[in-house]
C-alpha cells in the first residue's frame, strides 16, 4: 500500500483526499519510482476543477512532475537503474495516477537521471514548465545572437525560458509586472534587461532593445494583453510562442501586419506536442541540468497531507516559483 492524494469528482480543493491506495507494479518498459517530491502545476488544478475534460477512470491521482528513486523495474528495463535518482515528467499524462503519491509507475523514458548537483525538490520543478519553455524557444529556430522577449518572466515557465534563451546564446528582454521582487527573479534568471509594465512601456522598451527590428522570438504568457503590438515587437520572420491569454480569452488578431512580416503565431500545449519534439526539448533540459546551469525558484513546501492547501496556494496565492509537495523525507539530495 501507499499514501496518495486522489479525487473522484472534479471540483474545488474539497474533492481532494489523502489516504492509502494499492502500490502499483511496473509493467514492461516501466520503472517504479518512490517519490520524494511532487511539483504542483496550474494544469493539475485546472484538471482537478474539470477545466481540462474528464478522465475515463473514476479515481485520479494528480501530478505531472516529481522526483524520487527508482525502486523496481519492469521487463526490458536495465536492472542497473534500480536505486537511481530521477526526475519524472508527464506522470499523469495518459494514465489515471500521477506524482502526488508515494509511488508511481512510468515509462522508463519519463524517468530522467537526476544529477548529484540537484535536489529532489529541484527535480520536481522541471517537467511541464521546463519542457514548455524549451519547446517554445525551439520553435523559433537557432537563437544565438538573436533577441528574445519573455513576458511573465517571474513565472515558473517563463523564468525557465529566460534561462534557456540565455544558454542558447540569445539576448533577453524580460517583462514582469507587480512587485519589485519579480524583477529580481528575472535578473537571477540572467535577463539582459528587465522592465516592469506597471510603469514601463513594452512597445518602447522592445523597439529600443531590438534597435527597431523586433525580437526573433516572443514568449508570451498573456497573448491577449500584447497582441495589439505583437507585430511591431516581433521581427520579420519571427515567432510568437504563447501558452496563455488570461486577460483576454478571445483576443482579436489584426492579421495583415502579421502576414506581411511573415510572423508565425504558435500555440503551446505541451501534452499535444509530438513525442520527438518533446524528446528534443527534454534532451536540452537534461543537458542544462547536468551542467548545473538552471536556477529553480521554489515558492513553498507542503506535506502530502496538506495537498488541498498546496492546490489553494497554486490557484489563489500568486506563487513566486514552484509549489512543492514533500512526499517523504530523504537524507540524500536534500533541498
Amino acid at each position: 500500500m501507499m499514501q496518495a492524494a486522489w479525487y473522484r469528482q472534479t471540483g474545488g480543493t474539497e474533492v481532494l483526499n489523502v489516504s492509502e491506495l494499492p502500490k502499483p507494479e511496473p509493467a514492461q518498459g516501466q520503472v517504479l519510482v518512490r517519490l520524494i517530491a511532487h511539483g504542483v502545476n496550474p494544469t493539475d488544478c485546472k484538471r482537478r476543477a474539470g477545466l481540462r475534460g474528464e478522465r475515463s477512470h473514476q479515481l485520479k491521482i494528480p501530478g505531472y512532475d516529481g522526483a524520487g528513486i527508482i525502486e523496481a523495474v519492469g521487463d526490458h528495463v536495465d536492472p542497473a537503474r534500480t536505486g537511481e535518482a530521477v526526475w519524472v515528467w508527464e506522470g499523469f499524462h495518459n494514465q489515471w495516477f500521477g506524482t502526488a503519491a508515494e509511488f508511481i509507475c512510468v515509462d522508463q523514458s519519463r524517468a530522467m537521471p537526476l544529477p548529484a548537483s540537484s535536489s529532489f525538490a529541484h527535480g520536481a520543478c522541471l517537467g511541464v514548465p521546463a519542457l514548455t519553455a524549451c519547446h517554445a524557444l525551439m520553435l523559433a529556430g537557432p537563437l544565438a545572437d538573436e533577441s528574445v522577449i519573455v513576458t511573465g518572466a517571474a513565472g515558473v515557465v517563463c523564468n525557465y525560458a529566460v534561462q534557456m534563451a540565455k544558454i542558447m546564446g540569445a539576448r533577453v528582454l524580460a517583462v514582469v509586472r507587480g512587485e519589485s521582487a519579480k524583477q529580481d527573479d528575472a535578473i537571477q534568471a540572467g535577463a539582459d534587461q528587465v522592465i516592469n509594465t506597471d510603469r514601463d512601456s513594452l512597445l518602447e522598451a522592445a523597439l529600443d532593445f531590438t534597435k527597431g527590428r523586433g525580437a526573433r522570438c516572443l514568449i508570451d504568457v498573456d497573448l491577449g494583453a500584447h497582441l495589439a503590438i505583437a507585430s511591431r515587437i516581433t521581427a520579420v520572420n519571427g515567432t510568437i510562442s504563447s501558452f496563455g491569454t488570461a486577460s483576454n480569452p478571445k483576443p482579436t488578431l489584426d492579421w495583415t501586419p502579421m502576414m506581411q512580416r511573415n510572423i508565425r503565431l504558435c500555440g503551446i500545449g505541451i501534452f499535444s506536442v509530438p513525442e520527438l519534439r518533446k524528446i528534443e526539448a527534454l534532451r536540452f533540459v537534461q543537458t542544462c541540468l547536468e551542467r548545473d546551469a538552471l536556477w529553480h525558484r521554489i515558492d513553498s513546501r507542503w506535506p502530502l497531507t496538506a495537498m488541498a492547501l498546496a492546490h489553494e496556494r497554486q490557484e489563489q496565492g500568486r506563487p513566486r516559483g514552484k509549489v512543492i509537495v514533500t512526499i517523504s523525507e530523504e537524507t540524500f539530495k536534500q533541498p
